[in-house]
């Protein structure tokens, strides 16, 4: 680990005057001396991870364990990130209990800092989501969150697609060629479930695996809070059990889990949430690989991935079918 001064890039440089920041902020860190390493790097194939921020392990001082972690988003993804409303819902998902403390918020810098959970904290596993005790605790932890106070940050994923669309351009060399039938289907998602009828509630909106953190005794802690917001709580549960589900038997029993008993309705609603959660992370894998200045992540190999899985999905027999049984 580093003391500050010699950042060798630009994400150090805003995080080396996000830690001093709050190492004169907050009493118990005033007159240490930060030193940091990177945490995680970037991923994007196959697990979308610490590509739209640079993290840290942060120690107290040059001999101390890191006690603290850093998260600084990428300035590239400006235009896909709200770092406040971030800060503002890990506070609320820390209050429950579910989340490490987050204790500053250097808002130029787009960095927040937060109690690291420290080595007892492993990312699942698809296999550990696969086992019913992890999912009940994964799936009860959402309904926590989506039983408190709003997260004041109203989001959509068919909105988020739309926005994508724009910013890579219709004619966007990197989409598919098929991607105006994905685009058909997602409209007719919207379509279908705005016909049906949706709810709103704070959500975590963003259970990829990497994010969703075990420890002693089966304990869960939720990370990376860039997507928290309030949505269709049918949106979090469809791109979970996509994430934790290959096939449709376990994903009826995670309906099961959180509605208190399987409902076809419901589960039609995951299915095509999950479609649309797909498209929505590829595009953005798309977009990162155009706005990122790190050439060595593999965003298109990721998009690829995840146009196939809707693709699959929404051309499946009965997609058309699940639309109408919403």
């Amino acid at each position: 680990m580093k003391a500050l001064g010699v950042p060798e890039d630009a994400s150090e440089r805003l995080a080396e005057v996000a830690l001093a920041q709050a190492f004169s902020a907050r009493p118990e860190l005033r007159g240490k001396a930060p030193h940091y390493a990177v945490a995680v790097p970037g991923l994007a194939s196959p697990s979308y991870h610490g590509v739209e921020s640079a993290t840290y392990r942060v120690a107290e001082g040059r001999d101390a364990e890191p006690s603290l972690f850093l998260k600084v988003s990428e300035p590239c993804a400006a235009a896909l990130l709200d770092p406040a409303a971030a800060f503002r819902a890990a506070q609320k998902i820390a209050a429950l209990g579910l989340a490490p403390e987050p204790l500053h918020f250097a808002e130029r810098e787009g960095a927040i800092l937060f109690r690291c959970l420290g080595p007892d904290w492993r990312p699942a596993t698809l296999d550990t989501l696969q086992q019913p005790d992890s999912m009940a605790t994964v799936i009860d932890a959402f309904r926590r969150i989506g039983a408190g106070e709003a997260f004041g940050r109203p989001w959509s994923v068919f909105e988020a697609i739309r926005h994508l669309r724009a910013l890579l351009g219709e004619g966007g060399d990197a989409l598919p060629p098929d991607a105006w039938f994905l685009f058909d289907w997602a409209e007719a998602i919207e379509a279908a479930l705005a016909a049906a009828g949706t709810d709103t509630r704070p959500a975590h909106a963003d259970p990829h695996a990497s994010n969703l953190l075990f420890g002693p005794g089966g304990a869960l802690q939720l990370v990376d809070f860039d997507m928290a917001c309030d949505t269709d709580p049918h949106y979090q549960l469809g791109a979970f059990l996509n994430e934790a589900c290959p096939f449709e038997t376990p994903m009826k029993a995670g309906i099961e889990m959180a509605e208190g008993a399987f409902r076809p309705e419901v589960f039609n609603r995951a299915r095509a949430y999950a479609a649309a959660d797909d498209l929505h992370w590829a595009l953005r894998a798309l977009a990162m690989d155009r706005l990122s200045p790190r050439r060595g992540l593999e965003f298109r190999k990721f998009a690829a991935w995840r146009f196939l899985r809707c693709r699959m999905r929404v051309g499946g027999p009965g997609f058309e079918e699940t639309l109408r049984a919403l």
